[in-house]
């Protein structure tokens, strides 16, 4: 592809949960009755320093950047746990995972709860979802509500060639199948979900080839001293490297499905919103993956929508953002509603807030490590296993974190944006105040102990395991 598709008219997006009054069509949310088809990309482990339009020198991501101008870019977007189930969950129902219940990849979505695809098929819509691992597997409950539900097929299982992912250019082509058979009278939410960014980092070799080494040798050398400690720079160098070029290939990969959508004339009436479910670490903080911490890298994500007519193209949003208020943004888009219909614990309608000329308002932002099982922590973390929560709080430039054992340490991310340097003790006033909004928020949000509610299969428990999840792999 040697240039972004050409945008038209992208119909709004809508993630609707448990207990949301719907109007019907026609109704007073929407007094036309339009109802336009749903795009949802989720990138998978992608980090949103790692983008151009998010400041990252190579040219990786042109088609994101192509969206990002067309669209409302969201700077400051926060994913509530560094792993794919608990995340994908917040996305599909606009709960973060302490009220849906997904805690960890080895959990499961709260069955009671209505996701986004049981919503709209309720409306007339066809569902199809297109995944790319099967951490997002049927068995999580995150398939409730899809027509079509496809997803990698373990053929390990019966010792025959299948891992438990698959690459980008399969969901693609996958997804444009499902397309081809469409019934373009119907409306439509396709969900389609891009694992590729995800260890190993293996890009076909033309895409490793479009990423000249030397260039992102550079890119490593500029921080590396601040945060990449002992790790082998070589090791360092090869790993971003092909970090990067997995980011090429996935973008181009979402360039073919975007065109070929297009050309098969699914776009004219649909919205695009692609958002990340975590990062990844590189080796900063000495984490090459992800799900161990809440460091910057790992929960930091990109957002971008496209609203249908245009509208506000070319923003960037500065203020934080969390991916629960992806549900009310998005309600008031596709009903022209401006969040009543929503409760505060749901999140904030980011575009009534934009229509107003508002800035976003400094709220606290929760985030915490996935709920492992000590078994699992022991494995991961290969030294001293830290069982318990381990969990942190922003508000302004503020971000405490706290481990399991109790310790607190503090970082100004307006003066130190890798938390290279804990102030605390420094600081015992804002450590105060920060500790007692995340002592609130544990009180209120009270679960089980990390990996008390886990009851797996033989089969869940292998293709975690092949994913390189519980420890192994």
């Amino acid at each position: 592809m040697t240039a972004p598709f050409p945008l038209r008219a992208f119909g709004p997006l809508v993630v609707l949960a448990l207990a949301l009054p719907i109007p019907a069509c026609g109704g007073d949310g929407d007094a036309a009755g339009e109802r336009h088809n749903l795009l949802i990309v989720t990138l998978d482990t992608l980090r949103a320093d790692h983008l151009g339009a998010y400041g990252y020198p190579l040219d990786t991501t042109p088609v994101l950047d192509g969206l990002a101008e067309r669209g409302v870019l969201f700077e400051n977007v926060y994913a509530p746990m560094p792993q794919t189930l608990p995340s994908h969950a917040t996305i599909m129902t606009g709960l973060d995972p302490r009220q849906h219940g997904a805690l960890e990849n080895s959990y499961t979505l709260d069955p009671r709860l209505e996701t986004l695809a049981e919503m709209l098929r309720a409306r007339g819509y066809a569902t199809a979802a297109y995944v790319g691992a099967l951490a997002l597997d049927r068995a999580t409950g995150i398939d409730q509500g899809f027509d079509v539900y496809d997803q990698p097929a373990p053929g390990y299982m019966q010792g025959l060639p299948g891992p438990a992912e698959r690459e980008a250019d399969e969901v693609t082509e996958l997804a444009l199948a499902w397309a081809d058979d469409h019934d373009s009278e119907s409306p439509f939410l396709l969900w389609v979900h891009y694992y590729d960014p995800h260890f190993e980092h293996v890009a076909p070799r033309r895409y490793q080839r479009q990423v000249p080494p030397p260039q992102v040798r550079d890119e490593v050398v500029r921080p590396r001293g601040k945060v990449f400690g002992k790790v082998e720079p070589k090791l360092v160098d090869h790993v971003w490297h092909g970090y990067a070029s997995e980011v090429r290939y996935t973008d181009a990969c979402l360039g073919k499905l975007l065109d070929g959508l297009e050309e098969r004339g699914l776009l004219d009436d649909t919205v695009i919103a692609v958002v990340g479910d975590h990062g990844e670490g590189l080796f900063q903080h000495r984490i090459r993956g992800h799900g161990r911490h809440v460091w910057e890298e790992l929960l930091r994500v990109p957002l971008l929508l496209l609203h249908p007519d245009g509208e506000s193209a070319g923003t960037r949003v500065k203020g934080r953002v969390v991916l629960r208020d992806v549900l009310p943004t998005l309600l008031h888009l596709v009903l022209g509603v401006e969040g009543e219909l929503v409760s505060e614990d749901r999140g904030l309608d980011m575009w009534a807030l934009l229509e107003q000329g508002r800035s976003l308002p400094d709220r606290p932002v929760f985030l915490e490590r996935p709920h492992y099982s000590l078994e699992t922590l022991e494995k991961q973390l290969q030294k001293v296993p830290e069982p318990g929560f381990l969990t942190a709080v922003i508000l302004g430039s503020d971000k405490l974190v706290r481990l399991p054992d109790g310790t607190q340490m503090l970082y100004d991310l307006a003066q130190d944006p890798g938390e290279q340097f804990n102030i605390a003790e420094r600081q015992p006033d804002r450590v105060t105040r920060l500790a007692a909004l995340l002592d609130h928020w544990l009180e209120t949000n009270e679960v089980g102990p990390p990996g008390s509610q886990q009851e797996l299969s033989d089969e869940r428990i292998e293709a975690l395991k092949a994913l390189g999840y519980l420890g192994d792999g």
